[in-house]
């Protein structure tokens, strides 16, 4: 994992914030830009919704990483290292 100054350290705890408020049971968490993400979906006839929050690309792996390991999060198989736009499918 890299190592981020205090300020991107406090950039990305505000970001898992605002993303912990939108967590219900059985969500799946990634990285990857909106309209990939979206026609990705419709392709898989996937049911779920995302939700998508901006980050900067450098932050995506260590959010997305903290969400897996510390409150046991499935990565979606759409997810994509570095990029600017982290999702929760509910």
């Amino acid at each position: 994992m890299p190592v981020f100054s205090v300020k991107q350290i406090t950039e990305i705890n505000e970001l898992i914030a605002e993303i912990e408020k939108s967590i219900k049971p059985k969500c799946e968490i990634g990285a990857r830009d909106k309209a990939f993400l979206n026609s990705s979906l419709k392709a898989a006839n996937e049911k779920k919704k995302p939700v998508f929050f901006k980050c900067k690309r450098e932050y995506s792996d260590a959010i997305v990483a903290h969400f897996v390991k510390e409150k046991g999060l499935t990565k979606n198989r759409f997810h994509m290292n570095g990029q600017s736009t982290i999702y929760l499918l509910k």
